[in-house]
């Protein structure tokens, strides 16, 4: 069974007594630092993200960012103390100044500037 307007599509096997679920939400399959800059993001469809860490601190969606951070950013507000994956369901991110990021996937893909995810599929840099 399919359902078109919904997130969630469901699968019947012969062998299985249970519909297998599949999700449309964006699954990380690696996370990893790129450099000192950057978090690099493979994911499961096989799309290749990089995030620079100035863009992600700058879309911090916290309630005292509330993704619209301005003006100059000092180094330590760019730099990474520790990140992790949130199992399928996003991205954890300390910066050294003490501030901390949830990113959940769907936020994280929706971020992605590669010219695939910008309409610009001609000129590709990373993954489609």
């Amino acid at each position: 069974m399919e359902m078109l307007s919904g997130e969630l599509v469901l699968y019947f096997s012969e062998t299985a007594s249970m519909p297998l679920a599949k999700s449309k939400r964006p699954v990380i399959k690696t996370l990893q630092e790129v450099g000192r800059y950057a978090i690099g993001i493979v994911w499961n469809d096989g799309h290749d993200s990089i995030f620079p860490l100035e863009n992600l601190r700058r879309a911090c969606p916290c309630d005292v960012c509330k993704g619209h951070v301005s003006g100059t950013i000092p180094e330590a507000s760019q730099s990474l103390r520790q990140f992790s994956r949130l199992g399928e369901s996003g991205v954890f991110i300390a910066w050294v100044d003490g501030h901390e990021t949830l990113y959940t996937t769907d936020d994280l893909r929706a971020l992605c500037r590669c010219a695939y995810c910008v309409s610009e599929p001609e000129k590709p840099i990373t993954g489609g």
